[in-house]
């Protein structure tokens, strides 16, 4: 995964980058959408987790995609009954889930994030490790929240592109430099054209019915982990 860090006054910028993608498209109701579940088992602030929502959802509309976040709070230890709940609807590629902890025992400090994929390199599930993110310096120009929607989008891109999806540059580089933290603090970045096609023609509402296939559903004890993000 990538690091971001914190930055004064971010809620304003990012606010004002959505509106000005929104703009800049060309509304269109037919636009390919996505549905993410947002577990917030990590209790990060509400604050934190609107600016992800903000800077999530603009990355992905500038690749022509619209992304409808649905926060789905925290895990009730003492609440066995079966969910109910939108949040508990998963399947590829439509409805997909990101979980956000606080850490992971098996799992080093400069890595953010994990998407699971199957053998056909497709999946629905992906893990963000907040604590990891929080406590990474390199990205200090950038708030944990920014960050965070960085993060969560690279991770929906390994959800959707499916496996080997890291490229040399851009949202999904595998390792976040200094030139890719310069970019993210500057707005621009984002996937590249030739993953933004791939996002659209995945999400396609109307090309579904050339897929004889199903939409897949997904267990996440049998999707393994993509190659996690990291910082250098």
């Amino acid at each position: 995964m990538f690091p971001l860090s914190r930055f004064k006054a971010l809620s304003l910028a990012v606010v004002s980058l959505v509106a000005s993608i929104a703009a800049a498209r060309t509304p269109d109701a037919l636009a390919p959408r996505v549905r993410l579940s947002v577990f917030n088992d990590a209790g990060i602030p509400a604050d934190t987790l609107a600016q992800a929502a903000a800077r999530a959802t603009a990355i992905l509309a500038q690749s022509g995609v619209e992304l409808d976040w649905l926060d789905c709070g925290r895990p009730d230890p003492a609440d066995f009954s079966p969910p109910t709940t939108p949040c508990s609807v998963v399947a590829w590629p439509h409805q997909l889930s990101v979980r956000i902890l606080p850490r992971a025992r098996s799992i080093g400090a400069d890595i953010f994030g994990q998407a699971f994929l199957d053998d056909a390199g497709r999946g629905a599930y992906s893990n963000v490790y907040f604590s990891n993110l929080a406590a990474n310096r390199e990205h200090a120009q950038l708030s944990d929240g920014d960050m965070l929607g960085f993060v969560i989008a690279h991770e929906v891109g390994h959800l959707l592109l499916g496996s080997n999806s890291h490229s040399l540059s851009g949202l999904m580089q595998a390792r976040w430099d200094s030139s890719a933290l310069h970019s993210a603090l500057h707005n621009t970045l984002f996937f590249t054209s030739a993953q933004s096609a791939t996002l659209r023609s995945r999400l396609c509402s109307p090309c579904q019915y050339l897929t004889a296939a199903p939409p897949l559903y997904f267990s996440a004890r049998t999707a393994a982990p993509s190659r996690p993000l990291a910082m250098p």
